[in-house]
C-alpha cells in the first residue's frame, strides 16, 4: 500500500501549534525524502531516559513507551515513545475495525499489512532503527481465531485480541550516546515540521519524583496445591504420549488506583529489561519488563526470535551467584525444555522462511536479571520472497517458549487446565516500521491494567521430569521482582 493514511474531517488536532524558532535549541537535520513525501528529524544531544519525559505526553490517547533498560550495547540499546496516533485498530470476537477505515473483514494480522503503509525508503542510513509505523500488543488469545481449541475457560478475554495504533512521529534514543531523535514523516496526513516543534515543546516537561508505590497484598487464582495438581495432569499427558512439554501459568492480581505509567515507571526503574514496555490502548494499560524477544525481523528480511526456556533463582554472594549459573547451565531438564522449544520455533520459520536459510546460532547461553539466571538459544532465518514480517507474526502465533511442544495439543491443555484466558500475558509488545522491520516481544513480567485492577501472570514449563514444588517456585522467583517493584506481596488465593 502507498499513499498517505486517509484521515476523517473530524480529527482534532495532534495539540497546540507551535512554531520551530519557539523550539529548544537542536541540531537540526535536513529533512528526509521518502518517495516524494517530505520527513523531517531532529537531533537531541543529552536525551534522558524515555520514562523520565512521559508527563508531557501522557494527555495524549495511545501513548506508547518501548524502553530498553539497562542493555546499552545489545537487544536494549534503542528506547522509543510515540502518541497520539493518526489511526487505530482493533481486533476482537467480533471482528477487526480500524478507526479510520471501518470494519475490515481480515485477521488483525492481515490488517497490519493492510493499514500500515510500507516505505522500504525509510530503511538504512544513521538514524533509529524504528522511525514511525504500528505499535500495539497481541493478546495469547488470538490463538482461539488461528487454532480450534476447545475454549473451556470461563468468561471473555481481559484485552482485545490486537490493538494498534499507526504513529507518523516517534522520539527515539540511544542508550549508547544518550543522543536523541524526533523523527517525522507525513505518511499520516499531518506536516512534519509541525510534528517536530509540538514534540520537542513537550520535552521540556520533566517528571517531578513520584513517591514509592504503596504497600498492598496480591492474590492468585492457584495456590501451590491448586497449582501442584495441574502439574500432575500435565505430566499425566505426557506419559501417555499427548506432549512433551506445557508452560502453566497462574495469575496474580492485586488493586492499582494510580494510573498504569507510574506502575511502569517503577518497574522501569526497579527491573529494568530489554524489552520493557508501557502502552495505553483504550482503556487497557500494560507495563512490562519482558526480557525475551518474541520476534526481530531487518527490512532486509532477515529474521531471528531468542527463546527463553530455563530459569534459576540468582545467588545472594558472588560464589552462590556463579553456582546458580552452573547448575542451570548444566540443567539436563533445563536444556531439554530449551531445545525442544527451538525445535518448535525452527518449524515455524519453515512456513515462511526461504528454504535452507533457517540455522540456530546460538544454544543454551545463560543471561542474568535482577532476580533470575535464564537459558537463552537463538533461531536466525531470511523471510522467503513475497514474505513479510506481518506473516512471519502469524505462523509463529502463539510463541512456542510459552505453549510447549507439540504447540497445538500443548495450547489445548494450557485451555482446559487454566482458569482464566491470559490476555495480553504470553502475547507480544511489538513495533512494525514503515520500513517493514519488526520487533516484538514476548510479554511476560507483564502487568495488564484495567478499572484499577491488575493483572500479573507466571508461569513454568512442565516436562516428565518436573517437580511441583520447584515449578512453584519458579512461578515465584519469576514474579518476585515485578511485585518487589511495585510495592506488592503475594498473600492468600484469590
Amino acid at each position: 500500500m502507498s499513499g498517505p493514511i486517509p484521515r476523517p474531517v473530524s480529527r482534532r488536532p495532534f495539540m497546540s501549534q507551535v512554531s520551530l524558532p519557539a523550539a529548544r535549541d537542536s541540531d537540526i537535520v535536513p529533512s528526509i525524502h521518502t518517495n516524494g513525501r517530505a520527513g523531517r528529524v531532529l537531533r537531541l544531544a543529552e536525551l534522558p531516559p524515555l520514562r523520565l519525559l512521559t508527563d508531557g505526553f501522557r494527555d495524549l490517547p495511545g501513548l506508547a513507551v518501548l524502553e530498553g533498560g539497562s542493555d546499552t550495547s545489545g537487544e536494549g540499546r534503542w528506547s522509543y515513545l510515540a502518541a497520539d496516533p493518526v489511526d487505530t485498530v482493533r481486533w476482537t470476537a467480533k471482528g477487526v475495525a480500524s478507526q479510520v477505515r471501518g470494519p475490515m473483514p481480515c485477521s488483525g494480522f492481515s490488517a497490519l499489512g493492510q493499514v500500515v503503509p510500507h516505505d522500504a525508503s525509510t530503511a538504512g542510513g544513521s538514524l533509529p532503527p524504528f522511525r514511525g509505523g504500528a505499535i500495539g500488543y497481541i493478546a495469547y488469545d488470538a490463538a482461539y481465531e488461528l487454532e480450534d481449541l476447545p475454549g473451556r475457560c470461563p468468561g471473555p478475554p481481559p484485552t482485545d485480541l490486537m490493538w494498534f495504533g499507526v504513529y507518523d512521529w516517534v522520539l527515539a534514543r540511544d542508550a549508547q550516546s544518550s543522543d536523541g531523535w524526533i523523527i517525522a514523516t507525513s505518511l499520516g496526513g499531518r506536516d512534519p515540521d509541525d510534528l517536530c516543534a509540538q514534540v520537542q515543546s513537550r520535552l521540556r516537561v520533566r517528571e517531578t519524583s513520584t513517591p514509592p508505590p504503596a504497600p498492598r497484598t496480591a492474590r492468585t487464582n492457584a495456590d501451590r496445591r491448586r497449582f501442584g495438581r495441574w502439574v500432575t495432569a500435565v505430566k499425566d499427558y505426557i506419559a501417555a504420549g499427548d506432549c512433551y512439554q506445557v508452560n502453566l501459568a497462574r495469575r496474580i492480581e492485586f488493586d492499582a488506583p494510580e494510573p498504569g505509567l507510574e506502575l511502569f515507571q517503577h518497574l522501569a526503574a526497579a527491573h529494568p529489561a530489554p524489552f520493557g514496555a508501557y502502552l495505553e490502548a483504550d482503556g487497557v494499560e500494560l507495563a512490562s519488563a519482558s526480557p525475551e524477544l518474541f520476534l526481530r525481523v531487518d527490512p532486509s528480511g532477515r529474521a531471528r526470535t531468542r527463546p527463553i526456556k530455563g530459569t534459576a533463582p540468582r545467588g545472594r554472594t558472588p560464589a552462590l551467584d556463579a553456582a546458580a549459573e552452573a547448575r542451570l547451565r548444566a540443567s539436563p531438564k533445563d536444556r531439554a525444555e530449551n531445545v525442544m522449544i527451538v525445535d518448535v520455533l525452527r518449524n515455524d520459520f519453515g512456513r515462511v522462511c526461504r528454504p535452507g536459510s533457517i540455522s540456530v546460532p546460538g544454544l543454551w547461553q545463560t543471561e542474568a536479571l535482577p532476580t533470575v539466571w535464564q537459558l537463552v538459544s537463538e533461531v536466525r532465518g531470511e523471510l522467503g520472497s513475497g514474505e513479510s514480517a506481518a506473516r512471519l507474526l502469524e505462523a509463529c502465533w502463539p510463541g512456542g517458549s510459552i505453549t510447549g511442544a507439540p504447540k497445538i495439543r500443548a495450547s489445548e491443555i494450557i485451555d482446559e487446565l487454566e482458569p482464566v484466558r491470559r490476555g495480553a500475558y504470553c502475547g507480544s509488545v511489538f513495533a512494525l516500521g514503515f520500513d517493514g522491520g519488526l520487533t516484538a516481544n514476548l510479554a511476560i513480567r507483564t502487568v495488564q491494567l484495567r478499572d484499577g485492577v491488575a493483572h500479573l501472570h507466571v508461569g513454568a514449563g512442565i516436562v516428565a521430569e518436573s517437580e511441583a514444588g520447584l515449578e512453584y517456585a519458579e512461578t515465584q522467583h519469576k514474579a518476585r521482582g515485578v511485585l518487589r517493584a511495585l510495592g506488592v506481596s503475594e498473600g492468600s488465593t484469590a
